[in-house]
């Protein structure tokens, strides 16, 4: 076995040890309340782990105007994997990361001949803190799942592409589908294919004179399109897609002219560069400046991007690695550039995950090509690379440990943008659903005052005076979040719960059943009605918002209470005994059902008493 074939093995397994080395502590860390609850706690068909159900339901769902059934059946594995334990999510994010970074390793020196650089730009992936938000969120299991099977197809094709037999292309197709399935990220890929085609794997003619090893199997520009045109059909495809899911899956699309998008655009393809060359003050949400955005910064970003440009192509010959850098970076991009806008962010980390590799895979071979031989290109170098990478992970392991829970990520944010409202209203609803109401009420109270009016605000207010015991402040504050918009399902059925709480049951009702006209799949509006319902005696109304609360959501148990509450009103009592002994199979500790039972039972034996 040669030297290479000895380091290769090496290197790839102290890649992936010092990765899991950075990102272990996240094995300990919780869930974070922006997403995360939709994805994995609160979201019934994963909680309750991979079942033919729960199966179609994730090749059919659209859930968050997402297509990505890879990452929900990910998600079910991994429940049934750990039992549900939380830290098990986060294990199975850092896993994937370190074979990614194994595997771009591995493409890349197989592709380049050089496993020493390919390996520095391989750690540049796996250490850099703006990829921390990917990994160390458990909602992003799509970024790391899409990108995993991504540079699966990425290896596969290298394979092909150096040699290898056509088996090798189809399982690029293949996995470049699983990635497309997991998350739309990758549609881009065949794009970089072609990139690579040109450099490092010389298989243009165009490439003549690039110093590509494969200089005796280049095929034209025409014949390469064609190849991939399965890979770019699939991508369409899934693009329409994706596109079906974002228009019917209730995406919250910002109404900015495509003008304020492009220039946007302009300015976030430098600010992530920026932030790649000094990862400070990163955050998980940047809020998009809109029509405040100054032409002044769009012209400077503009210039910089039109001179990179230029170096890149006007020395495409003796620099190709610089060329295929710079538009992987600006190509792949694209997808996540704020074209369309998607929520109210301007950029976000999590963007650059794959994008990066391009700006990494240039700098490298740059430097390293650049730098004069001799003892600055044996000693020096290597020492710069190591240092380079020690410092990256000493700023990714500090960054990661703001992601140890809600509050611990949300102050580091309200300390990054502090005159913003949305850290202040996010930090808020972490104290908030953290058990801290009192916390959150200044919180909120400051969002307010530095945001145009915003009924989610006023609401979210509303439930932490609450919980303190502030009733009529809350009353007031529900009722200017609906003065603002009477459209929220839950902020009708929010409101309710307090007015049930103070007696107060035909205005409760009123707004329990706008809830359910404005979003008839609420399910706690509709448990709430069959409560109502079931304490006003309108046995039968309670009966069937019940069983519809149960229908839209098996976790809302109480639900059997009502209802056997009111069979019991209705005089059907075998069937309230029934219905109370099912909730306790499914709830044993459900003491209140054994009173009712006793109860019922006690009813009934008066009622057959002559």
């Amino acid at each position: 076995m040669g030297e290479g074939a000895r380091r290769k093995p090496i290197l790839a397994i102290l890649l992936a040890a010092v990765t899991l080395g950075v990102y272990a502590q996240t094995w300990w860390y919780g869930v974070i309340w922006i997403d995360d609850p939709n994805y994995v706690i609160d979201n019934v068909h994963v909680t309750t782990g991979l079942t033919p159900q729960n199966v179609a339901w994730a090749l059919g769902s659209f859930e968050h105007a997402n297509w990505i059934p890879l990452t929900w059946l990910s998600l079910m594995l991994d429940v049934d994997l750990y039992g549900g334990r939380v830290g098990g999510f986060h294990i199975t994010n850092t896993l994937l990361h370190a074979a990614c970074a194994v595997l771009l390793f591995l493409a890349l020196a197989r592709a380049t001949g050089n496993e020493l650089r390919s390996a520095f730009v391989a750690a540049l992936f796996a250490l850099h803190p703006l990829h921390v938000e990917s990994v160390a969120w458990i909602a992003e299991r799509k970024d790391v799942l899409s990108i995993f099977f991504g540079m699966l197809s990425l290896w596969t094709y290298v394979r092909y592409a150096t040699g290898g037999g056509r088996i090798h292309l189809a399982l690029s197709f293949a996995f470049l589908a699983l990635s497309l399935m997991a998350k739309q990220t990758l549609v881009t890929l065949p794009f970089v294919f072609l990139l690579l085609d040109f450099w490092p794997l010389g298989r243009t003619a165009a490439a003549k004179g690039a110093g590509s090893p494969l200089d005796d199997s280049r095929r034209t520009f025409g014949r390469l399109i064609l190849e991939k045109l399965p890979f770019f059909g699939l991508s369409a495809g899934v693009s329409a897609v994706a596109a079906y899911a974002q228009a019917h899956g209730g995406a919250v699309v910002e109404a900015l002219p495509l003008s304020i998008r492009l220039m946007n655009a302009v300015v976030v393809y430098v600010s992530y560069l920026w932030k790649t060359l000094v990862p400070i003050d990163l955050a998980v949400y940047y809020p998009h400046p809109g029509f405040r955005l100054g032409w002044t910064s769009v012209l400077m970003a503009a210039i910089v991007l039109m001179i990179l440009s230029a170096i890149a192509v006007t020395q495409i010959r003796r620099l190709p690695y610089l060329f295929v850098g710079w538009f992987w970076y600006l190509g792949t991009l694209v997808p996540m550039i704020g074209i369309v806008q998607i929520g109210g962010q301007q950029m976000a980390d999590r963007y650059t995950y794959f994008p990066l590799i391009g700006v990494f895979l240039a700098v490298t071979w740059l430097v390293a090509d650049w730098v004069p031989a001799g003892i600055l290109r044996s000693r020096v170098l290597p020492a710069a690379a190591v240092g380079v990478l020690a410092l990256f992970a000493a700023v990714s392991f500090h960054q990661i440990g703001y992601w140890a829970d809600s509050i611990t990520l949300l102050s580091h944010e309200v300390a990054v943008l502090p005159n913003h409202p949305t850290p202040h209203e996010y930090l808020g609803a972490a104290y908030l659903y953290g058990g801290m109401p009192a916390k959150a009420i200044p919180e909120f109270e400051t969002a307010i005052r530095l945001a145009p009016p915003y009924a989610p605000l006023h609401s979210k207010l509303a439930g932490a005076l609450d919980k303190v015991g502030r009733t009529d402040a809350a009353i007031r504050e529900y009722e200017s979040a609906l003065a603002i918009d009477d459209k929220s399902a839950e902020t009708h059925n929010d409101f309710a719960v307090l007015l049930m709480r103070l007696h107060r049951n035909a205005e409760a009702r009123r707004h329990l059943e706008r809830a359910a006209e404005l979003d008839p799949d609420l399910a706690n509006a509709q448990a709430n009605l069959s409560l109502l319902c079931a304490q006003t005696g309108d046995y039968a109304a309670a009966i069937s918002y019940g069983k519809r609360a149960l229908q839209l959501d098996p976790k809302q148990i109480e639900c059997y209470h009502y209802i056997a509450v009111a069979e019991r009103g209705l005089g059907r009592f075998d069937e309230a005994i029934r219905t109370l002994e099912q909730l306790l199979k499914i709830d044993p500790q459900y003491e209140v059902a054994r009173k009712e039972i006793e109860i019922t039972r006690a009813m009934q034996r008066r009622q057959q008493r002559p």
